[in-house]
């Protein structure tokens, strides 16, 4: 691990040994939390000159495309970012624009509502129609998924939703995933998610449990399917490329693991020793610069050589 990533790590378990992270509280406040920052966090287009910006709305809910004057716009990325019980757009448009305008891809970003505003099928669903569109447009090979912490989980749910209706549509050509979320099924799981939360410096401990009773708490009939990796369907699903840190999210890397294999799908798992959840989509460090540039040279090899 490098001199710079370790003395980073150092500084936030400290924060979090002094308890100046915001703890998990119970449900409803978290939930009017939540509420309370999507009312401050309406979307609004960028305005900046970083990449040229559209909106568009596909199904009920509006997607920001961002592509680059130099750009082929012969590829996509389908950017789904994180969050899950908080609208969280803002903070990650940057991280979108810099992987598309570093693979000269034509970027995606659906603004898909959290679970604290509509049922995770609503968002999946949602999600569905709008990769539906995207790979109209470009053709699936030439479409790219990268999703990060929630947002993995909401690129699984989409593989799952493309087996599920029937293999209607051909899956993307790629699949990138950062510290992708997945709610533990088994005991051994919650075992291993518990202990991981306690030297997780930027989860608080509870927080997993917390997701899941506000998941549920939207809609009790939440399928298993969309929640556990061993319930989903991976058929037929292009190269996937994880990536985690030492962190409470990983504790369903094994079920992520096995179901790939069990449904003879290529999957390429990477744990970094030490590192921080998301890592390897913001090059910061040695260990995320290298990962990031692997990132990146998969993008621009899309489609993949045969």
């Amino acid at each position: 691990m490098s001199l710079s990533a370790k003395a980073a790590v150092s500084v936030m378990q400290l924060i979090k040994r002094l308890h100046l992270l915001p703890p998990v509280r119970d449900l409803d406040t978290e939930i009017a939390r939540a509420k309370k920052y999507n009312q401050r966090a309406c979307y609004v287009e960028p305005k900046d000159r970083k990449a040229r910006y559209a909106t568009e709305t596909i199904g009920n809910y509006p997607v920001l495309v961002m592509t680059q004057p130099d750009a082929s716009h012969q590829k996509a990325l389908l950017f789904l970012h994180g969050g899950g019980n908080k609208d969280t757009w803002k903070p990650e448009v940057s991280i979108a624009r810099d992987y598309g305008k570093r693979s000269a891809m034509d970027v995606f970003y659906p603004l898909y509502p959290p679970f604290t505003e509509a049922s995770v099928t609503v968002t999946a669903d949602f999600l569905y129609q709008v990769y539906e569109e995207v790979a109209r447009r470009y053709g699936a090979e030439n479409v790219a998924v990268i999703g990060g912490s929630y947002g993995g989980l909401l690129a699984m749910q989409l593989l799952t939703w493309i087996n599920r209706d029937g293999q209607r549509l051909e899956m993307p050509g790629l699949l990138i995933m950062n510290s992708p979320f997945a709610l533990p099924k088994t005991p051994a799981e919650w075992a291993l998610a518990e202990s991981l939360e306690q030297n997780d410096f930027l989860v608080p401990p509870g927080a997993l449990r917390l997701m899941q009773e506000g998941i549920l708490r939207a809609d009790p009939h939440t399928p298993d399917y969309a929640l556990y990796p061993d319930d989903m369907d991976f058929h037929r699903a292009p190269e996937t490329y994880v990536f985690y840190g030492e962190e409470s999210c990983a504790c369903v890397a094994d079920a992520i693991s096995h179901s790939f294999a069990r449904d003879g799908a290529p999957l390429h798992m990477h744990t970094e020793p030490g590192m921080m959840h998301c890592y390897a989509c913001v090059p910061v460090f040695p260990e995320s610069k290298r990962d990031y540039a692997r990132q990146i040279a998969l993008l621009r090899d899309l489609p993949p050589r045969k």
